[in-house]
């Protein structure tokens, strides 16, 4: 048959849009396509399962889904692609309902076929009965019973996923919006990271200051973290914004603790890409945390003659920002 000039123009422009819309890495990529020491970071998703308010019957504006997709879509033409994605929690809207999971599982779905490893988290708008519905491989995965606690071993570092959702038992409810640890999670972090024999970061949803031990709740994972002497730093989501600190500024041993931008909810939007490169300081390897920002907004996106000027200078003011973890 005869192709002409056109024909094969118009084949070019249908490979490369079809390039443009597929993940590269469902075409031929080798192993040597992946980064083992490089992943992205993921928190506050928010995605809503239904396109209703089931009070008023109103139509849900939202675009968190779309934030999603077009986060997950950077991530699959990212050369060379991470070989792991965490999300720090909140995959789920608001009510952690079995429909915001049924949603957004074909967008990341997408990642796992792609050969990258994705480790999830619950944060306080998580329902765990909902979630193991369509992820029930962390049944398995999690090291305690009645929670989705993990530990994802990466070339340099291992890092733990606690879950800090305190949830209420009703289906759909609201949970309380602060973090808390269940007894068995206290147990297995205060028996275990202190003796972890490789360095390791600790994610979960909530801040460091909100997790609590004993009884009393005297005692903050923020007390204990400086005694975990393989610890390297804390990671967490819940609050939206893109924020640096140190656990505990009293210790002549500090632990850097960064805090997630959120997908695409509110506040500070984008992801978060973490590399390890080696000799950075005084020799010893180094992970770099980096802020891939898209947004910033409060309530819902505007347009841009209705946007707050402070929005801006708040993007302008973290454009670039970076956290360094020495490993």
């Amino acid at each position: 048959m005869r192709t002409t000039r056109r024909d094969f123009a118009k084949g070019l422009l249908a490979a490369g849009l079809a390039a443009a819309v597929t993940p590269r890495r469902l075409f031929a990529a080798a192993p040597a396509d992946f980064d083992e020491t490089f992943a992205v970071f993921l928190s506050d998703v928010h995605v809503n399962g239904l396109d209703n308010d089931p009070g008023n019957g109103k139509p849900f504006k939202t675009t968190m889904r779309h934030w999603l997709k077009e986060n997950v879509a950077e991530i699959l033409r990212m050369e060379p692609l991470p070989r792991h994605v965490f999300i720090f929690g909140d995959l789920a809207h608001l009510q952690g309902r079995l429909v915001d999971y049924k949603r957004s599982y074909p967008d990341l779905k997408l990642l796992i076929d792609a050969g990258i490893k994705l480790t999830i988290g619950m944060g306080n708008h998580d329902h765990r009965k909902a979630f193991l519905e369509v992820w029930p491989e962390y049944e398995q995965r999690t090291l305690v019973p009645g929670a989705i606690h993990t530990v994802t071993s990466l070339p340099d570092y291992d890092l733990v996923m606690l879950d800090s959702l305190n949830e209420k038992d009703e289906v759909d409810a609201w949970n309380p919006a602060a973090g808390a640890l269940s007894s068995a999670s206290q147990e297995w972090v205060l028996s275990e990271l202190p003796k972890w024999p490789r360095p390791f970061f600790i994610g979960a949803h909530h801040p460091i200051y909100e997790l609590k031990f004993g009884a009393d709740g005297k005692k903050r994972l923020h007390d204990y973290i400086v005694k975990f002497p393989n610890c390297r730093g804390y990671i967490h989501g819940h609050d939206h914004i893109w924020k640096m600190n140190v656990a505990n500024w009293r210790e002549p041993r500090t632990v850097p603790w960064l805090t997630l931008p959120s997908n695409g909810c509110w506040g500070d939007i984008g992801y978060v890409t973490m590399r390890v490169a080696a000799g950075k300081w005084h020799g010893r390897k180094v992970a770099q945390a980096k802020f891939v920002q898209k947004d910033f907004f409060l309530g819902s996106p505007v347009p841009q003659e209705k946007r707050n000027p402070v929005w801006d200078a708040r993007m302008a003011d973290i454009k670039g920002a970076k956290c360094t973890f020495v490993l």
